[in-house]
């Protein structure tokens, strides 16, 4: 028994902030928001807008526009790293908001920017281990409400949405083939939101904070090794994959680790010019808009990498 990433829909906030605005805010030039770093729009959660509505409105949107039987969702799961409140689980909150069956398991994964990938591996092995048919995964996060808007570092990048994915067994060789994980704490303090549990320290800021050369660093190694590995483990080579799905931090970012890999510019996916870094939703944003334009067939295959806050990491071998 295999398991497969079945339908993808998102959501976005409507509110959305460009670079005119972040210009004046940060003092950083338009041309290199767009050029360099590949952003034009940002969306932004509503004040009173919280994790769970914007989980609830990408299940919604999944449920209704794929006519997907509520009643076929065995597991829920909500990747965040802003949820509702410390307890319950949000996922507890969404389950009860779309009416799902109370034999649904439910619970929270608390990941950034490699969530996706673990998530679907999750999910996948309650299939395999024959408990469940399907899986609701939410990816949702509203970094904004932790962002300070004049700080260079971390206001250009990120921006607000939820995605909703249906993960499903499969009787055929499609879906996920192999997978390579990946962590290192001791980067942890380089991307991180201080006070934002039990740990007080008054002389620190509350906003997020990020060592954008430490995450760099980190990610131009990491992530081409765990790509590497796979392939390997799989004797293929980068020409076999048809695109590289990776997390959207931002364009260079992207660009470095394509030349690290030495993966032509039709492979790699830059998919972050009207969203920014959505976190956990980067790669099913641009996942779900490659399937839209029929970008993929039949038993293409694709990596699916995310890497970020942790420092963690995740590479999925996938066969579409």
């Amino acid at each position: 028994m295999n398991y497969f990433i079945n339908k993808i829909e998102y959501y976005l906030p409507e509110k959305i902030i460009d670079n005119v605005f972040l210009e004046s805010e940060c003092g950083i030039e338009r041309g290199f928001l767009e050029n360099k770093i590949g952003i034009k729009f940002r969306h932004l959660a509503e004040k009173n807008e919280s994790v769970s509505d914007m989980s609830f409105k990408a299940a919604k949107k999944l449920i209704d526009v794929n006519n997907i039987d509520a009643e076929s969702i065995d597991l829920l799961l909500v990747c965040t790293q802003n949820p509702d409140y410390k307890l319950p689980t949000t996922a507890c909150i969404v389950q009860d908001k779309l009416k799902l069956k109370t034999s649904c398991i439910a619970f929270d994964v608390n990941l950034g920017c490699s969530g996706f990938v673990y998530s679907v591996i999750i999910a996948g092995n309650f299939i395999k281990s024959n408990l469940i048919k399907n899986a609701l995964i939410i990816m949702a996060d509203q970094y904004s409400k932790i962002i300070n808007y004049k700080d260079r570092n971390t206001a250009p990048l990120f921006g607000d949405a939820a995605s909703a994915i249906l993960i499903s067994e499969s009787n055929e060789k499609n879906g996920v083939i192999d997978v390579d994980f990946g962590t290192d704490g001791s980067g942890a303090e380089n991307l991180i939101a201080y006070n934002s549990g039990v740990v007080r320290d008054d002389n620190k800021s509350s906003f997020l904070y990020m060592n954008g050369r430490e995450v760099l660093k980190f990610s131009i190694t990491a992530v081409p090794e765990s790509i590497a590995k796979i392939l390997e483990r799989n004797k293929l080579t980068t020409k076999d994959v048809k695109y590289f799905v990776l997390h959207q931090a931002n364009k260079y970012l992207l660009q470095e680790i394509s030349k690290a890999l030495g993966v032509a510019d039709e492979q790699m996916i830059i998919d972050l010019e009207n969203y920014g870094n959505t976190v956990s939703s980067t790669i099913p944003i641009a996942l779900k808009n490659l399937v839209d334009k029929n970008c993929l067939h039949k038993g293409d295959l694709i990596i699916l990498s995310g890497f970020g806050v942790g420092f963690s990491w995740g590479t999925i071998l996938y066969e579409y």
